[in-house]
Order: C-alpha cells, then structure tokens, then sequence
C-alpha cells in the first residue's frame, strides 16, 4: 500500500528558472513542479547535485531550497527534487500568489 507522504499538492508546470550555488555563477534550467513546500527541477549544469541553491522562478520570487533527491538524465542533465527553506512570511505570501498566478495561466 503506498501513501502519499507530501502535505502539500504539487503543481505541474514548466518554468524557467535560474539557480546559484553559493556565490558561483547563475545557471539555468527548469521546474517540473511546485508546492508550497518545495520543487521538482530540471538542472542544465549538471557536474554535480548542489546541496543548497538560491532559485529564481521566472524572475518573480528567490527562495533558498535544499536539495533532497537527485537523479542524472540520460541528456546529461540532473533532476532534483528540493524542499524549500527559511521561508519568511513575506516569501511564503509571495509563493502562494506565484503558485495562485501558475493556476490561473493554465486555466
């Protein structure tokens, strides 16, 4: 029998992200879904899983995240699933509008 073990519902999309590791330089890639809680990513630079990344979705918000799981692809690229962290109340308002806006593009 298999539960479902997130609270929260993710959200498929597919965004444009950008993401830094440290004080490296901006890479790009995308994000698969979202909650509230955390993402599933796609990684273009894909040397290495970053433990922890600044991520930008589509220019509108940065949250720090925290990678959990990673999987290489066979184009090269790494998945990622990441769970959000720190998130003051100000970021958590402006993901839930971010994720409010998302429904309403699909619609």
């Amino acid at each position: 029998m298999s539960h479902e073990r997130r609270e929260f519902t993710r959200l498929r999309c597919a965004v444009d992200i950008r993401y830094a590791r440290g004080h490296q330089r901006i890479y790009s890639g995308q994000a698969l879904d979202i909650s509230e809680r955390g993402a599933r990513l796609v990684l273009d630079e894909a040397a290495s899983s970053p433990t922890h990344l600044t991520l930008e979705l589509e220019g509108k918000i940065t949250l720090l995240a925290r990678t959990v799981w990673a999987e290489r692809m066979p184009d090269g690229s790494r998945q990622v699933g990441v769970c959000f962290e720190g998130l003051h109340f100000g970021q958590q308002v402006a993901l839930s509008q971010y994720l409010s806006d998302l429904i309403t593009r699909a619609a």
